[in-house]
C-alpha cells in the first residue's frame, strides 16, 4: 500500500519506519519542516529504542520519503494515517484544532485528485464527538459521502513510549471503527503478518477503548500506590503485597469485575473497604482513590433510583435481592439499599428471589435483612410472572435462566431495567440496559 502519514511525532515516526518494514510505501507528512528534513535523509526524529536503525534501513530501501506538501502526498498515496496532536484545553478537553486542519485539507486533496476511493485512518486519540465530527469534515471537503469516494477510521494506537517498535509489532490488540465496507477491507491489508486479535467496531465504541484503556492503566498505578502508602504505615513491604496479588489471574488481574453493571456489595467488599479507610485515618492518610470508590458505589445506586422513581410511584418488581446469583446472602446487597429507598419514597415493591425465604435465612444474614426490610416477608414472592404482571417497572438483577425468560408475558406499558444484561430480555416491551 501507499501511506502518507501526517504528523511525525512518536506515533507518526514509529508508524513510518514500521509500516515500511511491513512493505508499505511511506511517505511522512509534518509542517516542521526539521522532522520532514530529518525523516527525508532517514534520520529519527525523535528518541525511541530501535526506531533509529529501522528508520534507517527503511530509508535505504527506498520507502520512506517526506514532505511539508500536503496535496502532493494525498496524491501519490491511497491511504492517510492522522497522528498529529490533540492537547488538553484548559478545561481539560481535547484540542483538535490541528486534526480537525488535516482532516480538511485531506478531504479537499481527495476532490481535486482522481482516487476511486481514499482511506483516512485517525491515530490521535479524541473524544467520540471529536471523531463526529471529522466525518462531517471530511465528508463537506471532499464532497462525498463515507464509503462512496472516502472512508474514515478511527484507528487508536496502543504503543508505549521506550517500547513504542516492539509493541507495533506485538500490539496487545487492533482496533478499527470503520464508517464502510470499503474501509474495513482496506483495514485488513495494513498489518500483513502481525498477529494480533482485532477488532472492528463502531467508531464511537473504538474512540472509548482508547480512553478506557489509559484510565484503566491510571486507577492501576493509584491503587498500588495507595495500597503502598497504607502499608508503609503499618511497616509492611507492599511490594511483597502486590507481587502475591498479581499473581491472582482469576480474579485480580483478568475480566473479572470490569463489567458495566450494578454497584458492588456483599459481606467482604464494603467491609473491607471501610477497614482500609478506618486504618487509613487512624495514622492521619487520605486514600483519595479507596475513599472514591465508595462516593463513586453510592452515585451508581442513585443514578438507579432516579431512573425509577417519580411523582406518580410506579409499582416496582424485584428480580434477584441477594447481592449476586446463586446466593441467599442479602448483606450490604445495593439492591436491598434500593429497595429501602423505593419503599422510603412510598413505591409499592414486590420481590422475586429463588434462593430467598425469610424463614431460612439466619445468623448476620437475617438481622442484616430485617433490619433493613422489617416486612421482608410481605414483599417477597416465589411466583415469577405475578411479580412482573403486578408491576409498572421491572428491575432484573439476577439471570435466571432463558427458559423462565422465554415464559413471561410482558405488558406493552412495562418498563424493564436490565442490571446485567440479558440477551433473552432485550425484546421485552420498554426495555432499558442499565449501561448499554
Amino acid at each position: 500500500m501507499k501511506i502518507s502519514i501526517f504528523g511525525l511525532g512518536y506515533v507518526g515516526a514509529v508508524s513510518c519506519a514500521c509500516l515500511a518494514k511491513l512493505g508499505h510505501t511511506v511517505i511522512g507528512v509534518d509542517v516542521a519542516q526539521a522532522k520532514v528534513d530529518l525523516l527525508a535523509a532517514g534520520k529519527c526524529p525523535i528518541i525511541e529504542d530501535e526506531l533509529p536503525e529501522l528508520l534507517a534501513e527503511m530509508h535505504a530501501l527506498g520507502r520512506i520519503s517526506a514532505t511539508t506538501d500536503a496535496v502532493k502526498a494525498i496524491n501519490e498515496t491511497d491511504v492517510a494515517l492522522v497522528c498529529v496532536g490533540t492537547p488538553s484545553t484548559k478545561s481539560g478537553g481535547v484540542n483538535a484544532t490541528y486534526l480537525e486542519g488535516v482532516c480538511k485539507q485531506i478531504g479537499e486533496a481527495v476532490r481535486n485528485s482522481d482516487h476511486e476511493f481514499f482511506t483516512v485512518l485517525s491515530r490521535s486519540t479524541s473524544m467520540p464527538v471529536v471523531h463526529d465530527r471529522l466525518v462531517d469534515i471530511l465528508a463537506e471537503s471532499s464532497g462525498s459521502a463515507m464509503g462512496d469516494r472516502i472512508g474514515y477510521v478511527c484507528h487508536p494506537e496502543f504503543l508505549r513510549e521506550g517500547a513504542a517498535v516492539a509493541d507495533f509489532f506485538g500490539p496487545p490488540k487492533i482496533v478499527f471503527g470503520v464508517t464502510d465496507e470499503k474501509t474495513r477491507k482496506v483495514c485488513s491489508q495494513l498489518y500483513p503478518g502481525i498477529e494480533a486479535e482485532t477488532f472492528y467496531l463502531d467508531m464511537r465504541v473504538a474512540a472509548m477503548v482508547k480512553y478506557a484503556d489509559n484510565c484503566f492503566h491510571a486507577v492501576k498505578v493509584t491503587f498500588g500506590n495507595e495500597i503502598g502508602m497504607i502499608c508503609r504505615e503499618m511497616d509492611i513491604d507492599a511490594t511483597a503485597v502486590m507481587e502475591v496479588f498479581c499473581q491472582d489471574r482469576k480474579l485480580n488481574i483478568s475480566p473479572r469485575y470490569l463489567r458495566p453493571g450494578q454497584a458492588f456489595g456483599g459481606s467482604c467488599l464494603p467491609k473491607d473497604l471501610r477497614a482500609m479507610l478506618d486504618m487509613a485515618r487512624q495514622t492521619a492518610m487520605t486514600l483519595p482513590m479507596l475513599e472514591g470508590s465508595v462516593r463513586s458505589n453510592k452515585a451508581q445506586i442513585d443514578a438507579l433510583l432516579a431512573r425509577v422513581v417519580s411523582p406518580e410511584r410506579p409499582r416496582v418488581g424485584i428480580i434477584g435481592l441477594a447481592f449476586k446469583e446463586g446466593t441467599d446472602d442479602i448483606r450490604e446487597s445495593p439492591i436491598v439499599n434500593v429497595v429501602e429507598q423505593l419503599c422510603g419514597k412510598g413505591h409499592p415493591v414486590k420481590i422475586y428471589d429463588a434462593h430467598l425465604s425469610v424463614q431460612s435465612l439466619v445468623g448476620a444474614n437475617r438481622s442484616f435483612a430485617l433490619q433493613s426490610i422489617p416486612h421482608l416477608a410481605e414483599l417477597l414472592s416465589q411466583d415469577l410472572q405475578g411479580v412482573i404482571a403486578e408491576s409498572d417497572v421491572v428491575l432484573v438483577s439476577h439471570r435466571l435462566s432463558p427458559e423462565q425468560w422465554s415464559n413471561i408475558k410482558w405488558r406493552d406499558d412495562q418498563r424493564v431495567l436490565d442490571l446485567v444484561k440479558i440477551d433473552t430480555l432485550q425484546g421485552a416491551p420498554g426495555y432499558e440496559g442499565l449501561y448499554w
